[in-house]
């Protein structure tokens, strides 16, 4: 009996086999996945697995169907310190949905269902494969910023409103991202096909034509327009970058919040961003703020230092435990091939020395010359 059971399709999956999820940093974030029952007469039982359970939970992670009915089970992210490593989809995060028909007999308590299902022989359940997609503002933002065209269609396909909904502020603080991408007016011409108000943009549109074939994007006016925000972001980034190395936590939260709550891409002559900056002064507070709003943890100046190897070279314990904490990569190497314990040991910092030993360092720490 249970191989004909498993040979029907038990049940279906909405909205479909992709899971996306409106990525915040450092928030929990939630998506819903409603799974129906197609079995007129037998009650459903079902587990969701993750290829990811340090990152992800599920409510409920087991349960049951009654006949023709639906359940909705929740798919949560936990904070996440960092932009996810690829997006829209994620090549390391799926789902799987195991699914069987119950006999009456058989139990319906969760940890008895969830042996029952993990011993079913091949081909006796239903297993349904969901990939993992991450959206929202934040990584729009980053993939403006990087000029990253095919991720930023993405986004938007998978989230067809998220420009239109734009407030004139938020598509104000975009377009300064744009401003300062490497092909800033293809990637404005790239939202703009994409739904981003016209006016919203700042730039001049002829509308004649009717329709969306026919409008064109006064080339001039638009460049200017960038040109004028490139000059306007720099000087931003500059402010941001002082305001980090002086720890000046009110006046930095005030410039972000001037532009929408985005940080510009900015560095110095040597490579050096805000955060390279609040780690070597050690302002731990500053450190944390800069990640939280999206800065790059793992950022590098010309010469491959990142926030952690500067934190050490300052001698700051509690804002190396701040980037250990929030993910900092304690083995990362310079160009040169130092490494923030072999950095720590040369400065003759133990307590640092020890904290990164502790959390997995590397022990042998080896250093090229070149």
């Amino acid at each position: 009996m249970e191989g004909d059971k498993s040979k029907k399709k038990l049940v279906e999956v909405t909205p479909g086999s992709e899971v996306v999820i409106d990525f915040v940093l450092s928030r929990k974030c939630r998506a819903n996945v409603q799974l129906r029952s197609l079995c007129p007469a037998s009650t459903v039982a079902f587990k969701v697995q993750t290829s990811s359970p340090d990152r992800f939970l599920v409510n409920p992670p087991i349960g049951t169907i009654s006949p023709l009915s639906a359940i909705t089970f929740q798919i949560i992210l936990k904070p996440q310190h960092q932009l996810p490593p690829t997006y829209p989809r994620s090549l390391s995060d799926r789902f799987l949905v195991r699914a069987a028909a119950l006999d009456q007999s058989d139990s319906t308590a969760p940890e008895s269902i969830n042996s029952w299902l993990s011993s079913r022989p091949p081909g006796t359940t239903q297993d349904i494969k969901l990939k993992v997609a991450f959206v929202g503002p934040s990584l729009l933002h980053h993939a403006v910023s990087c000029g990253d065209f095919d991720a930023v269609r993405k986004l938007v396909k998978r989230r067809n409103t998220i420009l239109a909904g734009l407030s004139h502020e938020k598509a104000d603080a975009l377009i300064q991202i744009v401003a300062s991408s490497e092909h800033p007016f293809d990637m404005a011409k790239l939202l703009v096909e994409l739904g981003l108000g016209f006016r919203q943009a700042g730039m001049n549109v002829d509308e004649d034509g009717g329709d969306a074939a026919g409008r064109s994007i006064d080339d001039a006016a638009c460049v200017d327009n960038l040109r004028r925000t490139e000059a306007e972001e720099s000087e931003r980034g500059e402010a941001i970058l002082t305001a980090a190395r002086r720890g000046d936590l009110k006046q930095l939260e005030s410039l972000i919040d001037g532009v929408g709550g985005t940080i510009p891409t900015f560095s110095d002559q040597y490579g050096l961003t805000g955060l390279h900056a609040a780690s070597i002064k050690g302002h731990t507070e500053v450190v944390e703020l800069l990640i939280r709003r999206g800065m790059d943890l793992e950022c590098q100046d010309k010469e491959g230092h990142r926030p952690l190897h500067l934190a050490v070279e300052g001698g700051s314990v509690s804002t190396v435990q701040a980037l250990i904490d929030l993910g900092a990569d304690v083995n990362a190497a310079t160009r040169s091939g130092a490494t923030p314990l072999y950095t720590a040991k040369a400065m003759g910092y133990g307590d640092i020395a020890r904290l990164l030993e502790e959390s997995m360092a590397e022990r042998e720490c080896q250093y090229s010359y070149k």
